[in-house]
């Protein structure tokens, strides 16, 4: 079979990744509009020069990277590109966390 007609190995554990990712790219875009500051330096420079579109596309180029790194590990050795597809929602839920966390705690200054 083909490999680009293949089917992908963790079709369940890829959604959760793109819905961390999209929370992600939100969540900081609202800190930022807020006054917080982006602390992850490449992050930065997209976000700089290129705005929300810079957010997006260096977050979903990196999906893509991982998503194929994923496979091909998976490939060779099934559980160790899942356990790879699962670290990396757990990374992507890490910001999303903090930024929900910033958000409870300084998220009140801005209500009124």
């Amino acid at each position: 079979m083909h490999t680009l007609t293949r089917p992908v190995l963790f079709p369940a554990i890829y959604p959760w990744l793109l819905l961390a990712a999209s929370l992600d790219v939100m969540l900081t875009w609202v800190c930022l509009a807020m006054g917080g500051t982006e602390f992850n330096p490449i992050a930065a420079v997209c976000i700089d020069s290129g705005g929300m579109h810079g957010a997006l596309a260096l977050k979903f180029s990196c999906l893509v990277v991982v998503v194929l790194a994923c496979e091909a590990v998976g490939r060779r050795k099934f559980v160790t590109g899942q356990r790879l597809a699962v670290a990396a929602v757990a990374l992507n839920v890490l910001p999303v966390g903090a930024a929900l966390l910033q958000l409870g705690l300084h998220g009140a200054d801005y209500a009124d």
